[in-house]
């Protein structure tokens, strides 16, 4: 018995031990970290937050557009299944003043009952004292509907860590193009970038 019950006291005493090395990883420079290593996790003081208001001027056809089809398998309501690719400026206002951003990637109509657009793609900064970062986007955009929503699934550069929302709502347009007014709203935590030997 006494055999038993210190055998029990020495497993509680190996387990506590590595539950604190959990909890108080030890450190170590960044440069010497090993391949995984528990960390504390990051608290909410240390997120940041960011808002951006910003005009998405799509541009269909022309020397200028922006949206190219590679996919389109039928013409009939609602198109189900075409697929676009597209590279659209976002503006500081309706001038064209200043270009902020890029938003790239794919749009792929997925609904069979109307025209309700799959959205994945990065925004792509080119404010220079954000240019390399990105914000990426998924979501859902009903192309008859207003106001839209879009998910901030993650971000790279200045942004890492970044999750968020942009809202948008369709103006109108005079010409064979496609105004939408984004507001850009979320949060990232900074972050080093681990240095390259």
């Amino acid at each position: 018995m006494a055999a038993l019950t210190l055998f029990i006291f020495s497993l509680l005493v190996s387990t506590t031990f590595a539950i604190e090395d959990l909890q108080k990883p030890q450190v170590v420079e960044k440069e010497e970290r090993p391949a995984f290593q528990a960390l504390p996790l990051r608290l909410a003081a240390d997120k940041k937050e960011f808002y951006f208001h910003v005009y998405f001027h799509e541009i269909f056809s022309g020397v200028n557009k922006t949206t190219e089809t590679v996919i389109s398998p039928n013409n009939d309501f609602p198109e189900f299944g075409q697929i676009g690719i597209m590279d659209v400026p976002l503006w500081s206002d309706l001038n064209q003043k200043t270009l902020i951003a890029r938003m790239q990637g794919a749009a792929l109509q997925s609904d069979q009952n109307t025209y309700g657009w799959h959205l994945s793609c990065s925004v792509e900064f080119e404010l220079p004292a954000l240019k390399g970062s990105t914000l990426q986007i998924m979501g859902r955009a009903l192309q008859l509907t207003s106001p839209r929503e879009f998910a901030i699934v993650g971000g790279t550069g200045v942004f890492t860590l970044a999750q968020g929302v942009i809202y948008g709502r369709r103006l109108s347009s005079p010409d064979d193009s496609l105004w939408i007014e984004l507001k850009i709203n979320g949060y990232y935590t900074p972050m080093t970038q681990p240095p390259w030997k």
